[in-house]
Formats: structure tokens, C-alpha cells, sequence
């Protein structure tokens, strides 16, 4: 009589040689030149759109690669790109370029709708672009790096940041074919322009009404991709397939956000400090942890600074240490501390327009150091109390040790 455990492994062998490749070699028939067409025409092609309304950040750049691949794979026929984005870090940006100068199918930037705009990063993005369009009433340019606020980066860094996006925007614009002048402008003098603008001055290559009149427009134009040069269709009556962003990208780019790096770091220190304090609180400890775990991975994301980081520990400590001091020098200079470490958290030289607002950062680091005094005084507090509850019985147990010894 045969068990069930033997039963089992007799299934599960059988199984495992029903699903072997081996087995099916000696049978397979040659596949036919005939059959072959008839698979592939079962991918239908059709072009991939993806709305890239929002930030140039490395979220931005995992959802155009991801966009990219499937196309590709899926038997896509090109990818087209609707832009509008107020700029973004320069590294991913360089990333990005790479990604459409690596990309084995056409990918066509429109600038779009009406209203939109092409600025900073969105520019490289545009140079970087098989086909470059526009829509009316849209404008590119204005690559100058900033901050994160919005203002000019003073002294040397300044210059190096300039000369470093010079040099990119205008070898991805020579390798396309487009004006090496004006996007020099475009990042020295912060210089924009109009659709009609752009179209004139050969920095995009066509205007148009929308994704159907852009996909008409195209047709005939020959653009190289990778190693080889490839003649474009008119691909309006193709179906098309939207894109949507993935949550772990939308994620990555909250993540990336230099403000929620600043209060991360802040969290970490403030929860970490808390639970130092008063050991046993739990609740401080598990969300300083938890918040340096995700300031850890946000360190890998964008480029932040030692001394930034350094500076916000000091900072908790100093404030920490006045409790014990009472001079108020040093929680002072705790807040001090960590103010300027959040500002400085963000490596400019890396990521030319991030950088921390103060707007935010003042009200959050007074909030904190006021906490972390508030909880060391409780502490203190309760310390002093135990004191005096213990003082008077071990006053007497002192005597009563004392008369036993002399007895």
C-alpha cells in the first residue's frame, strides 16, 4: 500500500520532469521563419507616454528608465516624454541624459500643455532628446543652478557649478545637433524662450498641438540611435500606453526632498537624545531610529555632508549639556549649531540647486531644542525628588549602623 508521503514525492517528481527543459529537447521541432512572424506579430506596437510633471529628482529618473525598458520590451515603438518641470539636481539629471543617449528606441521631449515649462534640468533634459517639441504657449530655458531657494550660489562654488553644467548642456547639444550658443546662454545668463523662440533658434525641433499632431510631425525625420540611424513614422494611429509612476519612485522622490532629509536628521538626533535621557521611554528611542535608518537611505539618495550631520549632534548635545550647566551659552549655541548644520546638510558642490529653507528649519529646530530641555528638566526633576524620598531612612539606617558598632 503506497503512504501519502511516498504518494507526495511521486508527485512532486513527476512535477519537476514535467516542467525540465531536457525533456522537451529531443521533441522540439524547428521553429519556422513563418512562425516566427507570427509571433512577433502578436506584440502590438504602439508608443509609450509617460507625464513627467514634476521635480528632476532620482525618482524622476527611475520612472523614465523603468519607461523606457518596458517599451522597449513590451514592443514599443518610442517613448514620448511629456515635460514640465521647474528643474531639479544636476547629478540626476546627467543620469537621466544617459539614459535616453542609451535608449534602443527613440525618445521624443514635448514640452506640454500649454503653459508649461522647460526649466533648469528640464532644458538638459530637452537637448538630450531624439526629437525636442513644444506646445504653444510653453517656454524653455533659465538652466542657471541655483538653491534650493531659489537664489544664486555665492563665491567659488558658483563657478564651478556654472562651468560644470556648461560643459554637459552643450556636449549633449552638440551630439544632437542643436544650439551651442544659446544653451551656453541658457545656463550663464539664465536666458528663456518661447516655443516660436526655440523653434527658430534650432534648440527643439517642432511645434505641436498635441501628442496626435507631435506623432504626424515626426514622421520622415532620421535620428540615431545607439550605433545605428533609424527613419521615423507617423505613429498617430498607433495605440498608445501611459506610464503611471510607481509608489516606490513617488517615495524616492519625497525622500529626496532636502527639507525631509534636514527634519529626519533632526528627528534622529531629538528621538535618540530623548531616550538617552530617560531610558525606558521607549516611544523617543523606536522613532529616532527609525527616522535615522531613513536618513541613512536618504544619504545614499541625494549627496549630504559630514559636517552637516555633525553639526545637528553637537547641537543636541550642547543643548543636553545646559541642563546640567544652567548658563544658557550653550543651549544657545546648540540651536545655533543645529540650525546651521540643516542648512549645510545638503553637498551644494554635488547637487547645485538643494538645499535646506530656513523658513522651515528655525521654528523646527527651537521646537525640538524646547523639547529636549523640557524633557531633561522633568528628568532632572524626578531625580531630585527621589533624593529627598530616600534621604530620611537612610539617615537612620546610618545612626542605627552606628550605635550597633559602638555596642
Amino acid at each position: 500500500m503506497i503512504s501519502v508521503r511516498e504518494l507526495v514525492l511521486f508527485c512532486l517528481t513527476a512535477g519537476l520532469l514535467a516542467s525540465s527543459p531536457i525533456k522537451a529537447v529531443p521533441h522540439q521541432e524547428a521553429t519556422t521563419p513563418t512562425q516566427t512572424m507570427a509571433a512577433a506579430e502578436e506584440i502590438s506596437p504602439f508608443v509609450g507616454v509617460i507625464d513627467m510633471n514634476m521635480m528632476i529628482l532620482p525618482g524622476t529618473q527611475a520612472f523614465l528608465e523603468e519607461a523606457i525598458k518596458r517599451t522597449h520590451e513590451e514592443g514599443g515603438k518610442l517613448l514620448v516624454v511629456v515635460l514640465n518641470t521647474p528643474g531639479g539636481i544636476l547629478t540626476t539629471s546627467q543620469e537621466m541624459i544617459q539614459a535616453i543617449f542609451k535608449s534602443p528606441i527613440p525618445v521624443v521631449v514635448y514640452v506640454a500643455p500649454s503653459g508649461s515649462t522647460a526649466t533648469s534640468a528640464g532644458v538638459f533634459i530637452t537637448m538630450a532628446a531624439h526629437v525636442a517639441a513644444m506646445a504653444p504657449g510653453t517656454s524653455i530655458g533659465a538652466a542657471h543652478p541655483v538653491t534650493g531657494e531659489g537664489k544664486d550660489i555665492e563665491g567659488d562654488m558658483r563657478k564651478k557649478a556654472e562651468n560644470m553644467t556648461v560643459a554637459m548642456v552643450k556636449s549633449t547639444a552638440e551630439q544632437r545637433g542643436r544650439n551651442l550658443e544659446w544653451v551656453e546662454k541658457a545656463v550663464k545668463e539664465s536666458s528663456s524662450l518661447t516655443e516660436r523662440e526655440a523653434l527658430e533658434k534650432g534648440v527643439v525641433d517642432i511645434i505641436a498641438d498635441d501628442v496626435d499632431d507631435l506623432l504626424k510631425k515626426i514622421s520622415g525625420r532620421r535620428v540615431r540611435v545607439g550605433a545605428q540611424e533609424v527613419a521615423l513614422d507617423d505613429y498617430s494611429a498607433l495605440p498608445r500606453r501611459n506610464f503611471d509612476m510607481r509608489l516606490k519612485h513617488q517615495l524616492l522622490n519625497v525622500l529626496a526632498n532636502p527639507n525631509v532629509a534636514a527634519l529626519l536628521w533632526l528627528g534622529a538626533t531629538t528621538g535618540l537624545s530623548l531616550e538617552l535621557y530617560h531610558p525606558g521611554a521607549i516611544l523617543p528611542g523606536v522613532v529616532g531610529i527609525i527616522c535615522l535608518v531613513l536618513a541613512l537611505l536618504v544619504s545614499q539618495i541625494i549627496p549630504i555632508s559630514q559636517g552637516g550631520v555633525l553639526l545637528i549632534i553637537v547641537g543636541a548635545a550642547l543643548i543636553g549639556l545646559e541642563m546640567f550647566v544652567a548658563s544658557g551659552i550653550l543651549g544657545i549655541g546648540g540651536i545655533i549649531a543645529m540650525v546651521i548644520g540643516m542648512l549645510y546638510l545638503v553637498d551644494v558642490s554635488q547637487a547645485p540647486g538643494m538645499q535646506v529653507t530656513l523658513e522651515l528649519v528655525l521654528p523646527v529646530v527651537v521646537l525640538c531644542g524646547a523639547l529636549l530641555m523640557y524633557a531633561l528638566r522633568e528628568v532632572l526633576k524626578a531625580y531630585n525628588l527621589s533624593l529627598i524620598h530616600i534621604s530620611e531612612p537612610t539617615r537612620l539606617l546610618s545612626i542605627s549602623y552606628a550605635v550597633f558598632c559602638l555596642k
